[in-house]
């Protein structure tokens, strides 16, 4: 008996040290997730593309910028020469062509110091952008196809000369005013018989090519009305847009992997960069190619014919007038959609693939704009957005500051999601507005990108700093402004600190989403169409407490498959539904493969294909789809049968995503209960969830919050701050976790759900605090300010107002940090009755740093502009110090009303208040009348006691 005793011992120690062990595993993921959350790691923190403007620049600068973003918080810098767009009286003057021997030192010397000071480098692969250089030679740049025409009567057999297609200006041509590089293609006899240009089919054309030589065409037709057109491909011509002065260059052939591969060991060997070197080795990170914008005729290289047929299984020449114009009943459209997607298909390939494998041997990753945004890539170069992105190492997208609505990150997201990419990177802010823009201006606009899918920001943009040029100083011509000579930028690492840790837990686990969308099979092919959006957009027939990705061909034919009646990616993504596009026509391989998704267990939501949309072999393709089809939507006619089992699956017609997913007991992932609108993005871990929360709008929330998941403990992590707390006042029910939540305006917060109560946490039922009583601190103030910016040494305001209210000029047009002194009582009791003592500032514009008794109470730069100042307060009389800091739109404007003898700024760049200035008027230096910007310090202020 005692042996028995003494082995259920043994087993139940090993039992309670198992479980033990498991807790202390758990808490220490826990904490691992909690520790860097408040500190994060050099991959979440922001970046900038780092503007060499003119390519002028110093050792001296570089250090300084460098030094300068490692003590505000941020961890990469993007090498970018490029042009000052506006410089007058060559305030920036003009420095080494980029990659020449001077400039190459200067790379290498950021190189150096990027490690020195913890700074990750990268580049932009060209002066300006897109991709080329002074070192692309004809052979390897830019083409397009163009064609002449001449009207011939048959019967005709004679030598004919064809006139030589005209090209652009910008063509490189020889004395005789002929491109130097180009190739003869095709020459074609149509017969034109109309002026619709219409053809019933391509057997009437008539190929000429092997008898035409030296632009004389031995023609031989038969009667009738001809015309003769003559295909060449030559270069376009394009070059590098907004290159430095002594730089520049054409643009690369982007369909020929030689010349990606030509232009990216120029980089690659000028650096002296090693093939197999540890990752940084070499210092360069990466490449980033940026939006493409080809702006000449129809994308053309060498070996297009050889391409179309492989992919195609066609030739290409005689649909080569479909081109020009021309239709060709009941083909046109099915050969432009195979077109398009050839271009899409050898774009990607040759530009994004090789050069991200290329670059793969030296491990230096490939950042691309590869989905957009720029209306030439939709209306010249097509492509396939989500595929394109795959295809790089890390895929970026681009946000704007109100103007023009460009919102490009739920492409990005959805596609680092589907091709298993745990960053996406954003051009971030970019904006035509000058020097106005505050953190917390800022800051709903990154939020909501956030709540698409954005985990990693990139300043558009930082501009090299010189002290000698003053300031506000230099800057490019579009982008806000993040550099050492912005006027709060000494007060901003609380604000990279935000971003920092938004991104953290963003790129931690997996993304939640309960359907896809696909997008369909053309090109272009981008979502939303055009990036122009002025909300997150949101996927027809889905309510907003679910999410999505959008989803491609590809990664449906070679990363889909189904397990538990889910749709699953092999990174661990699930989706309940699929969601098909609003279209009739559809390839027959992916209506294969999902008819075998839904066999095994899928449900697909949308209306029947009936239409193959490509040209080769169009009729059998047609029989196989329709056969696949009719099987798949038996009975539905998406009124009176909306649902067809087929297989262990289902086919939906005449029901929403919503409805749907409702039916089969999947509830919405996050609800609310009041107004003001919130939005929310949901990430999923190991051992936890996160959901973050914004509130959108400029009014305080204060409601139930509502969120799909149960059985697991919950903590609010403040992502301005680090902090964290326990969260004890919450109900479950119906497979929901119901808590209060309180945000400010443009407030947000992360929710994290953890199956481990860490009981260390301090705990708070809900975000408000309790307060108790508040003490208002009247004026007067004494308000100081720095000298040589025009403003007097010190003044009294007797009352909070804004400086612009100011009868003092120097007031009225200050920029910069103004010092508001005050000394204030506190009663003893006031402390030994409560457990917290705050500061509110009210309102305040821009930014502020709260001084007690001398010491940092903490830098405030978003509602509520308060902060705890329990440890720094002492009963009695203590100082109080208010550092309040504006923007440079006041002392600019000031400028301007101003003889040039009585400025205080220097900058190159002419001055524009307007909050959606086109670029018209940008040129044109903009015309508005100038405003002034509310400033300083408005109150009320007032100490809160709390007894939470």
């Amino acid at each position: 008996m005692k042996h028995i005793l003494y082995i259920g011992i043994i087993f139940f120690s090993l039992f309670i040290s198992c479980t033990s062990n498991k807790e202390k595993q758990d808490d220490s993921r826990v904490k691992i997730i909690s520790k860097e959350f408040r500190n994060p790691p050099d991959k979440a923190r922001p970046g900038a593309f780092w503007c060499w403007l003119n390519g002028n620049i110093s050792r001296k600068s570089i250090t300084r910028d460098l030094r300068e973003m490692n003590d505000k918080g941020m961890r990469r810098a993007e090498i970018w020469d490029v042009a000052a767009v506006n410089n007058p009286d060559n305030y920036i003057p003009a420095g080494p062509a980029f990659m020449s021997d001077s400039s190459v030192a200067m790379i290498k010397h950021a190189l150096k110091e990027g490690k020195k000071y913890d700074i990750e480098i990268g580049m932009v692969g060209s002066s300006g952008w897109n991709a080329g250089g002074p070192w692309v030679t004809l052979r390897f740049a830019s083409k397009a196809l163009f064609y002449s025409e001449r009207f011939i009567k048959g019967p005709v057999k004679k030598t004919i000369e064809l006139p030589f297609p005209e090209v652009p200006d910008k063509c490189p041509k020889d004395k005789e005013g002929m491109p130097v590089y180009y190739k003869e293609v095709a020459v074609l006899a149509i017969p034109y018989n109309n002026q619709e240009k219409t053809l019933s089919n391509t057997e009437s054309i008539i190929d000429l090519t092997s008898q035409f030589s030296d632009g004389q065409l031995k023609a031989d037709l038969p009667k009738g009305n001809w015309l003769l057109m003559r295909f060449v491909s030559s270069n376009t011509g394009q070059k590098l847009i907004v290159p430095s002065p002594n730089s520049g260059g054409l643009f690369i052939d982007f369909l020929d992997p030689d010349a990606t591969k030509k232009h990216l060991m120029h980089f690659i060997k000028r650096l002296g960069i090693k093939k197999g070197q540890s990752k940084g080795e070499g210092g360069l990170a990466y490449i980033e190619f940026d939006s493409m914008e080809l702006d000449e005729g129809t994308p053309w290289t060498h070996s297009m014919p050889e391409i179309f047929k492989k992919r195609r299984g066609y030739e290409l020449i005689k649909y080569l007038p479909v081109l020009a114009g021309w239709r060709i009943e009941d083909q046109t459209e099915k050969f432009l959609y195979d077109w398009e997607k050839t271009i899409s298909d050898r774009l990607i390939f040759s530009h994004y693939t090789t050069g991200r494998k290329l670059l793969k041997k030296y491990n230096i990753d490939l950042v691309a704009e590869a989905g957009g945004p720029g209306p030439p890539v939709w209306d010249t170069c097509p492509v396939d957005a989500l595929k394109a992105l795959g295809n790089v190492t890390i895929p970026r997208g681009e946000f704007w500051i109100q103007h023009r609505h460009i919102f490009l990150v739920k492409e990005i997201a959805s596609a680092a999601h589907i091709y298993g990419k745990d960053i996406v990177d954003a051009e971030s802010f970019t904006t035509w507005r000058r020097w106005k823009d505050t953190p917390y201006s800022l800051k709903p606009i990154v939020d909501r990108a956030f709540c698409e899918g954005l985990n990693r920001v990139t300043f558009h943009t930082f501009a090299n700093t010189n002290p000698k040029d003053s300031l506000p100083g230099r800057t490019y011509h579009a982008g806000v402004d993040i550099n050492p000579a912005v006027t709060w930028w000494e007060k901003s690492k609380p604000f990279m600190d935000y971003l920092s840790r938004c991104s953290y837990i963003l790129q931690k686990g997996s993304f939640v989403a309960d359907a896809c969308y696909f997008y369909g099979d053309q090109a272009p092919n981008f979502y939303p169409a055009h990036h122009v959006v002025p909300e997150k957009p949101l996927l027809d027939g889905l309510d907003e407490g679910y999410d999505y990705d959008v989803v491609n061909t590809d990664v449906i034919l070679n990363r889909m498959s189904v397990e538990n009646n889910k749709i699953v990616l092999p990174d661990g993504l699930s989706y309940s539904v699929m969601v098909l596009p609003d279209q009739n026509h559809m390839p027959p391989e992916v209506l294969q493969k999902l008819e075998k998704m839904v066999r095994e267990g899928a449900t697909i939501i949308g209306k029947k294909p009936v239409t193959v949309p490509g040209l080769d072999e169009h009729a059998r393709g047609n029989t196989e789809l329709s056969n696949i089809a009719d099987k798949m939507w038996t009975g539905l006619d998406g009124e009176d049968v909306k649902t067809n089992h087929y297989g262990k699956g289902r086919v939906i017609h005449g029901l929403s995503a919503t409805e749907v997913l409702l039916n089969d007991g999947i509830i919405r992932d996050f609800s609310h209960t009041k107004s003001p609108d919130l939005d929310f993005i949901h990430r999923q871990f190991e051992d936890g969830d996160a959901y973050f929360i914004r509130n959108k709008t400029e009014q305080t929330f204060s409601g139930e919050c509502s969120f799909r998941v149960t059985g697991m403990y919950s903590e609010l992590w403040d992502p301005s701050t680090g902090k964290q707390t326990r969260i004890t006042d919450f109900s479950e029910k119906e497979g929901m976790t119901t808590m209060n939540l309180d945000l400010p305006p443009h407030g947000t917060v992360f929710v994290v759900f953890t199956d481990n109560k860490r009981t260390s946490q301090p705990t708070r039922d809900r975000i408000a605090l309790d307060i108790a009583s508040k003490q208002k601190i009247e004026g007067p103030w004494k308000v100081t300010f720095p000298e040589g910016w025009g403003a007097p040494a010190e003044t009294t305001f007797d009352s909070l107002i804004s400086w612009t209210d100011s009868d003092i000029q120097g007031i009225r047009y200050f920029s910069g940090t103004t010092t508001y002194h005050k000394n204030i009582s506190i009663p003893e009791e006031a402390i030994s009755n409560n457990d917290e003592i705050y500061i509110s500032l009210g309102k305040v514009c821009d930014v502020a740093e709260v001084y007690v008794n001398g010491t940092s109470a903490g830098i405030l730069w978003k509602k509520p502009f308060r902060t705890d100042i329990s440890d720094l307060v002492e009963p009695g009389t203590n100082q109080l110090k208010i550092e309040v800091v504006n923007c440079w739109v006041n002392r600019l404007t000031g400028d301007m009303r101003s003889k040039p003898e009585n400025r205080f700024c220097r900058t190159n760049q002419p001055y524009i208040t307007s909050d959606d200035m086109g670029f018209d008027n940008w040129a044109e230096g903009g015309n508005e009348t100038f405003r002034l910007q509310t400033s300083g310090l408005l109150g009320p202020v007032n100490i809160l006691y709390s007894k939470n």
